[in-house]
This record gives C-alpha cells, structure tokens and sequence, in this order.
C-alpha cells in the first residue's frame, strides 16, 4: 500500500498539467504543505534564519514527495546533488531519511568554496563589458562569497542532530575529469543539478550525469523554469530552461513542475 506522501505525490504527477493555473496551485499548495509540517518547516526556518540556501518552502514539500515515491519504487535510494552551496539540500535528505527510516545513500559534488566577483568594481566593469562568459556568469548567477562552506554545512547538519560524516561527498567541480571519474560506475535514482547555471555549465551536467539516473528515476533541474508558465514563482535563468531542452531526447520526461524546480522522470 503506498504511503500517503508518495500515494499524494504519485497522484499530483498523473494530474499535472503544465498550465499557469496549475503552476500556480501546485506552488502555493506545497508551500503550504511545509509550512503544515513541523520537522519540514523547522528546517526551512534555519535555512532562512541563517542565510543558508536560496529557493522556496515549497521545495521541502517536493522533496518529501519524491524521496517518498522514490522510496517505494525502489527500496534503498542513492542520491546526489550537484552544487550543494550550504547543504540546505542534503541536510533535509538526510533529515527526512531519518524521520520515515528511509534507506538514503546520499552523494554530493561540490567545491565547497566560493567564487567572488573580482574585487574592483572597475575591473567587474571591463569584464562586463569584454567577456560574453562573465556577462553570462553574472547574469546566471554564477558567482558566490568565499566562506568556509565546509564548517557552514557541518554546522547545518550539526544543528538537527544528522551526521555530514554519512554524505559520499566529492570535492570539486562536476566537470573535473577526477571527479568524472570518482562517479564512472555509479547510477542513482535521484539527481538534483543544482550547480553552473550558464548555459555550457548545465548543459555538460546535464550530458554527463543524466545517464547515470536508473530507468524510473528522477532527475531535477534547479532555476529550469524560465520558460514554464505560471506568476507567482521565481522562474530561474534562460540559460538553465534551455539546456534541459536536451533531456527528451536523453530520455527524460517533464512530469511535474514546482516553482522553478522541474522534476524529470527518466522513461527511456
């Protein structure tokens, strides 16, 4: 018998339209629904609290969902996000693993490191204006502040009682050829590529680690929804929209939308 996240989950991807009414609904619908949920909603105000990751309330409630529906097609789960910035992502993973005793092998790629703009603005300004990559970059959002992201996403995991010591992390960039490497025979039931977001950048992620998610898995595009329909959500970047126009053609199939998270189910 299916639980009642996935039976929820499952039954909101067999209605799915991708309308601006739907869109809208959707997200407003699961935005409320981790707001209901109080481990859900306890973790995504320290994410806010404490600067600690970008996107919507509503993605707690995806993710709950989708790990939930992963869980019953496939038992055991090994997943990975690319790009895990301040670990908001792999910490709720890990959290709600632990809540509904899911067995989640959790996999990160990440520098863990910033990328600062050049210091002097003068200097931001001839690049701007010279180099179409640094004007893609910045527009792309491209760039972070040096911190030790290390320490913060330790701290996170540290603050509800989840071991970062579990995480398979890789660190480095997802386009490293050791890195490529590290990951050459391993296959996933959940993707979540949330890393470059120039156009080149997702796009080599999206050729390289696509493959490596198992027939009836997921994968799940971050800032993918600038050319979806709906008004009440961020929408992401041009650049992200337009290289997940690579994934039916890799076998993926664009089942549900939430904001602009796009959750894409590989059929092929």
């Amino acid at each position: 018998m299916k639980s009642d996240l996935a039976g929820d989950f499952s039954a909101r991807i067999a209605a799915y339209q991708a309308t601006a009414e739907h869109n809208d609904r959707l997200f407003a619908e699961f935005t409320a629904m981790t707001w209901a949920d109080a481990d859900r909603a306890t973790h995504r105000r320290h994410v806010e609290a404490g600067q600690l990751g970008f996107g919507d309330p509503a993605f707690h409630a995806l993710w709950a969902g989708l790990l939930a529906t992963a869980h019953e097609r496939f038992g055991r789960l090994d997943v990975l996000e690319i790009g895990v910035f301040k670990g908001q992502v792999i910490s709720l993973w890990a959290l709600l693993a632990r809540i509904h005793d899911w067995p989640v092998h959790i996999h990160a790629i990440t520098p863990l490191a910033g990328q600062p703009l050049p210091r002097f603005g003068w200097w931001r300004s001839v690049l701007y204006r010279l180099s179409p990559r640094f004007r893609e970059r910045v527009k792309s959002g491209d760039f972070y502040a040096a911190e030790d992201y290390e320490a913060i996403v330790r701290a996170h995991f540290a603050r509800h009682g989840l071991d970062f010591g579990r995480v398979c992390l890789l660190r480095g960039f997802s386009t490293a050829a050791d890195i490529r490497e590290a990951v050459a025979k391993d296959r996933f039931h959940v993707i979540y590529i949330d890393g470059d977001h120039t156009y080149d950048g997702a796009r080599a992620d999206i050729l390289h680690y696509a493959p490596k998610v198992v027939p009836g898995g997921w994968l799940v595009m971050d800032d993918a929804a600038f050319d979806q329909p709906g008004t009440s959500f961020w929408k992401g970047y041009e650049t992200v929209a337009r290289a997940c126009l690579l994934l039916p053609g890799l076998g993926f199939k664009n089942v549900i939308n939430i904001g602009h998270n796009r959750v894409f189910e590989r059929v092929g």
